[in-house]
């Protein structure tokens, strides 16, 4: 399998497309996330949307170019920092997407507005990062050719 540059910048710039709709919602308390479900629920959907994307493109990096295919979505994460795609830094920002993502999937009615709203403001820090750095990696990956 190759890696498809096209195929994850399309996926990076949909993530864009979901944190310039979630960061609408930058000023939402956590009391307004608890009261107004159906706003809650955008926000919920944003973020799983988000994280879905960070796992797709972490997926095929890894198996197409690495050969690897880890097992869980923390895995996912911890293996792009180890072979060297995002830093250490930004795999420790985002420890626990996976377990938060499981959450929002899978024990809807145990969902904490409070934790929500603090995802979301990680979200809008952490993620364009996470971004940035996957297109950095690509154009080292290529040569300084990541248009392929």
């Amino acid at each position: 399998m190759t890696l498809d540059v096209q195929a994850v910048r399309r996926r990076l710039e949909e993530l864009d497309a979901v944190l310039t709709e979630l960061g609408k919602y930058r000023g939402v308390s956590p009391d307004e996330l608890r009261s107004n479900l159906s706003l809650r629920w955008t926000v919920e959907r944003g973020l799983l949307a988000a994280a879905n994307l960070i796992f797709d493109i972490a997926s095929h990096i890894l198996a197409s170019h690495f050969g690897r295919y880890p097992d869980s979505y923390e895995g996912l994460i911890a293996e792009l920092g180890e072979v060297g795609v995002i830093s250490s830094e930004l795999r420790e920002e985002l420890k626990g997407l996976g377990g938060f993502r499981n959450v929002l999937v899978h024990e809807y009615v145990r969902i904490d507005p409070e934790e929500v709203h603090k995802a979301l403001i990680k979200g809008l820090r952490v993620f364009p990062r996470f971004g940035a750095e996957i297109i950095r990696w690509m154009e080292l990956a290529s040569g300084g050719d990541a248009q392929r």
